[in-house]
């Protein structure tokens, strides 16, 4: 089978964007499956790391299209040097950034990155005319993408799934920072276009696969590579480490972290890894810790990875919103695999929750529970590491479903 991957985010991209496809494309390859991958360069990324070339099988073929920068755009036209809204709408910011915060979410949609989508979309019609495919996958965020295929896949007659890594329009930035009544009836007839003429639509949870539109849909679960955790060891401390790793995005309250650690009676250390912190955040956790916080700017995946397993507690919150019972990241299913408690602070309804319950992971307190939460953290043995079965949660796992998937549209339905 040929398969034709578009998507904005590839190495040497980092961050949570790219990690889902990057361990799914090893077991496709696997098992015969030529891949080609169209995607950006010189784009807008959360992160650069190089490293994570190497886990890209030597078989697929990579189509690089370049991007226009808006990064610097945005500098210009704001006149400093913050970072481009990345998964999130800034709460605090000039006039001039609010200003363009507006137009992108009134008449810029679905997202900034739509501005890709023309030299993208001709990259994919060169590809299909010199060499068919069997499959086109497109992923989102950002959701423009699956524009690219929209058209293209009914031209050539090609199968195409849609990946909804996040919602579309109910995502996260969204229920903060709404945009106006026309703009989001707007977005919510190309979101079921996009479901309605699919294929079938990939989906990183049930919750959010409800949200969606009438479409087929199946889930396919982030999961965890269990090679990248060979070998890696949890060492002895005499205080106890809790460690976020990853970004605080839209909804989560870091204010929570603030209030459970402030007073906190036993010896402990609070690492924050790989996390941009916002000057107000960063005070909030320093008069709640004060020399007991460290904070690390971003780290290659490969050693965000050994800080999760050598670690004593991981630390996870979901995002304070409506519909945040479908939300979960890539983190949680490699906190499962590092073996190290997990914290979770969330509504107990939500699927990270529940996964977190069943695999005896962890435990998870509500929002108004930090009381509950600082005296298990308290009480917690430092040795303590996790036995539950997550067998189900592993790459390897989702990625049969999705191959049986792919053969059932593919091999019988074409």
């Amino acid at each position: 089978m040929k398969i034709l991957l578009i998507t904005y985010y590839f190495p040497p991209c980092g961050g949570a964007p790219v990690q889902r496809w990057l361990r799914l494309l090893p077991y496709i390859c696997q098992k015969g499956h030529s891949v080609t991958v169209i995607c950006s360069k010189g784009g807008d990324y959360p992160f650069w790391d190089p490293l994570l070339m190497e886990r890209v099988p030597p078989s697929v073929r990579i189509i690089r299209v370049r991007a226009i920068g808006m990064t610097r755009i945005w500098r210009k036209l704001t006149g400093n040097n913050s970072e481009l809204p990345y998964g999130s709408i800034p709460t605090k910011s000039s006039f001039v950034s609010r200003i363009l915060i507006w137009i992108r979410l009134n008449l810029i949609l679905p997202d900034l990155r739509i501005f890709w989508n023309p030299p993208a979309k001709r990259a994919t019609n060169r590809l299909l005319s010199q060499n068919p495919q069997d499959l086109i996958i497109t992923t989102g965020p950002p959701h423009s993408t699956h524009l690219i295929a929209k058209s293209i896949a009914k031209k050539f007659r090609i199968r195409w799934f849609a990946d909804f890594r996040d919602p579309m329009s109910q995502i996260h930035y969204l229920k903060l920072h709404p945009p106006g009544k026309i703009a989001m009836n707007r977005l919510r007839k190309t979101e079921k276009e996009i479901v309605s003429q699919a294929d079938l639509n990939l989906v990183v949870s049930q919750a959010i696969s409800d949200a969606l539109p009438d479409g087929h849909k199946l889930v396919i679960l982030n999961g965890y590579e269990p090679r990248d955790f060979e070998g890696l060891k949890h060492n002895d401390s005499p205080f106890l480490r809790i460690k976020y790793v990853g970004q605080i995005t839209a909804g989560q309250d870091i204010g929570l972290f603030a209030e459970l650690f402030e007073n906190l009676e036993r010896e402990y250390r609070l690492y924050m890894i790989g996390t941009r912190l916002t000057q107000d955040e960063e005070t909030k956790l320093r008069q709640a810790c004060h020399d007991r916080l460290m904070i690390k700017s971003f780290v290659p995946h490969q050693e965000a990875v050994k800080e999760m397993v050598d670690s004593d507690i991981l630390l996870l919150i979901i995002n304070r919103l409506e519909g945040n019972q479908g939300i979960l990241t890539t983190k949680l299913f490699e906190y499962l695999a590092s073996r190290t408690p997990i914290l979770c602070l969330g509504p107990p309804d939500t699927a990270a929750a529940t996964i977190i319950r069943e695999c005896e992971a962890g435990q998870n307190f509500d929002y108004h529970e930090i009381p509950e939460a600082r005296k298990w953290l308290e009480q917690l043995p430092i040795q303590q590491r996790t036995t539950g079965n997550i067998e189900l949660y592993s790459v390897e796992s989702q990625s049969d479903i999705l191959l049986s998937a792919m053969q059932s549209k593919i091999g019988v339905d074409k």
